[in-house]
């Protein structure tokens, strides 16, 4: 299984890991960055597969920074949305690809640094399955020109 889905796999355990009446905060907040990290580490392995030399590729994925990939999400989501019928359905993906990220990676951040913030198990599932919404809807566009420009714009680039 690769990495993403592992980490997409391991918050859903964490949310369920102890009693419906006794949940951990502790493992809600770890759910909420693994789902996170598990669309983070698709994208950023999506990007490097794209690199043509096989052992540089790892290197590859860790030069995405998680600032400039929200800019990039952020403008995404803002975008109209095109006028070519046979675009809508994948610029609708790409949008909730691009929202999804924004979203999760403000989650991540209360889930990580805001004590203050009490999360339920519905909304730390909520988290996870917006998460794998946007996972399943990025394998469906992956291979778009609108996708891997997306891709490309993750980087910072534009």
């Amino acid at each position: 299984m690769a990495y993403h889905d592992d980490l997409l796999e391991h918050a859903k355990f964490l949310s369920h890991f102890n009693s419906p009446a006794d949940p951990k905060q502790v493992d809600l907040r770890r759910a909420v960055s693994a789902a996170y990290y598990a669309l983070f580490h698709l994208l950023t392995t999506e990007a490097a597969e794209n690199w043509k030399h096989q052992n540089q590729r790892n290197r590859f994925a860790r030069m995405f920074d998680h600032g400039r990939m929200k800019a990039c999400s952020s403008k995404v989501s803002s975008r109209p949305l095109p006028t070519d019928p046979a675009e809508i359905p994948i610029a609708r993906d790409l949008k909730l690809v691009a929202d999804s990220f924004v979203t999760l990676q403000q989650a991540r951040h209360t889930a990580d640094y805001d004590n203050s913030k009490v999360w339920s198990r519905s909304q730390v599932d909520e988290k996870i399955v917006q998460a794998q919404d946007a996972m399943i809807a990025w394998i469906v566009i992956r291979e778009t020109e609108m996708a891997q420009d997306y891709l490309f714009d993750l980087m910072g680039t534009r």
